[in-house]
């Protein structure tokens, strides 16, 4: 008898007769002259030991390396089904927060990797599973096939892990065995059917069709590209002149971008490096740094002048505001990401007033010298370095973003003076997110000009970036260097 039989069979002796088989105690024989086998019945004749163990009816503690396959697997399932960022998300579910640093880094990574790969997954899954399972047994399916096939974690640990993690709660343990059986098969089948897919396949049909139609089938390739790799971190200086930006990539060993932007090779942990607790520099991808250095470029000297940065959080245009000398107001409804503003300005030792409010409702009589605007969008430029939000927004998302900021966009002009300048933008590169947006203002508001954008001195870009006086940001830009965040920004000026 092989071990698989042993394993499965049934134990027990079976009883040739029994007085309750029927009419006059007959044994109801099938054809072949042996009474039927019973499988639910169990003998008590045999010892404990020759018994099939019972499964446990309570749940099992977690080992630590089973509690990360449960939290990655619980914060891919809660980004698809709640909408939230990945980051909130992970920080409001139990137990996250009390792991070591690294086991956080590793639950972040499984998830954002899983994300990366979206498309890549489905393609490996769907010979392999008829039925789709439950979300979170479908999200530990995925999460434990993204260690296998891309994070080169050995399939043993993954696989049993994984299993592990099912096996010690009662609501999954049924689906321990289905997920090792299908697991085993992604070892095995998983690098060519992975391979199979085109890295475009990882952006959700809706978000790439868009793009498709917006900067062509090349662009969007190149850009999927960047999807599935580890982003870089770019690092803005308070000092952005030339020695300045010389020193400090030659401290952090990174790689100059444009004067004031250091490029390093990976995150890790920012806090960690040199410069970051004298306030040297702040995190910023740079993209988005551009809406400030534009006004700069077109304004010259922002020494005193008075600049207002609405939806400000998480305040790096803030900071760079203020570091160019401008008199900055920083407004935000969020009381949750404000004190992050507050930290960083004391940190670098720089000055804003911090309020907040809802920019839709904000009041005040005073008028700016600059305005700037980068309105709440669907973020999908950033997904370099959050590829979940290629997975917590939909359509009507979409939709109901565009209306807030045609609502902005107004509110906004209100604050700035006779003469001064309103900038808009935002992180995405949905096209609805753009170039519409500020047309539709300018029709209601005469008294705005758009300024035509010159290309960024210092920084290597394709002439297409700028075009009918905007600046759009593709993430396959600077490709050789890491890429950078899809933006669009439009200036204009009152008369």
């Amino acid at each position: 008898m092989s071990e698989r039989d042993k394993n499965t069979r049934p134990s027990g002796d079976k009883k040739p007769f029994n007085k309750d088989w029927g009419k006059g105690g007959k044994p109801p024989f099938n054809k072949g002259g042996k009474p039927p086998f019973n499988r639910d019945k169990r003998s008590d004749d045999r010892g404990s030991g020759d018994r099939r163990p019972s499964r446990p009816e309570k749940d099992i503690p977690l080992t630590s390396a089973q509690l990360t396959r449960q939290l990655a697997a619980t914060a891919v399932r809660n980004v698809r089904t709640e909408g939230l960022p990945l980051e909130t998300v992970l920080s409001a579910l139990p137990g996250y927060n009390e792991l070591d640093p690294r086991d956080r880094a590793f639950v972040r990574l499984i998830a954002a990797t899983t994300f990366r790969r979206d498309g890549q997954l489905k393609a490996v899954f769907k010979p392999l599973i008829r039925k789709d399972p439950p979300l979170f047994i479908r999200a530990a399916l995925e999460t434990a096939a993204a260690q296998i096939l891309f994070l080169g974690t050995p399939p043993h640990a993954a696989v049993g892990e994984t299993v592990g993690m099912l096996k010690s709660a009662k609501a999954t343990r049924g689906f321990a065995n289905l997920a090792n059986a299908v697991l085993r098969k992604v070892v095995e089948e998983g690098p060519k059917l992975a391979g199979m897919e085109a890295p475009r396949a990882n952006i959700p049909g809706w978000i790439r069709g868009a793009w498709e139609r917006g900067y062509g089938r090349a662009a969007v390739r190149k850009s999927s590209l960047q999807l599935i790799k580890d982003p870089p971190l770019d690092l803005t200086l308070k000092d952005t002149s030339d020695a300045n930006t010389q020193k400090w990539a030659d401290a952090l060993e990174g790689e100059i971008i444009m004067p004031g932007t250091v490029r390093l090779s990976s995150i890790g942990n920012v806090a960690e490096l040199e410069g970051y607790e004298g306030g040297d520099w702040w995190a910023q991808d740079v993209a988005a740094t551009l809406p400030v250095r534009l006004l700069a470029n077109a304004l010259g000297d922002l020494s005193g002048k008075t600049a207002l940065d609405l939806c400000a959080a998480p305040g790096g245009k803030t900071m760079q505001l203020a570091a160019l000398g401008a008199n900055v107001t920083a407004v935000d409804k969020s009381d949750t990401r404000l004190p992050r503003i507050h930290q960083n300005l004391t940190r670098t030792k720089l000055e804003a007033e911090i309020i907040c409010a809802d920019a839709l409702e904000w009041e005040t009589d005073k008028k700016f010298d600059i305005v700037l605007l980068d309105a709440p969008c669907t973020a999908t430029g950033t997904f370099r370095r959050h590829p979940d939000v290629l997975h917590n927004r939909t359509p009507k998302t979409l939709s109901q973003l565009v209306k807030l900021q045609d609502k902005l966009l107004p509110r906004a002009a209100e604050h700035v003076a006779p003469g001064g300048w309103l900038v808009f933008a935002t992180c995405s590169l949905q096209p609805e997110e753009g170039t519409p947006r500020v047309e539709k203002f300018l029709e209601s508001a005469p008294e705005f000009r758009p300024i035509s954008l010159l290309p960024v001195s210092g920084l290597d870009m394709p002439e297409e970036a700028v075009k009918n006086g905007t600046l759009r940001t593709l993430p396959h830009y600077l490709e050789s260097k890491g890429g950078m965040d899809g933006f669009f920004i439009a200036v204009m000026q009152k008369s």
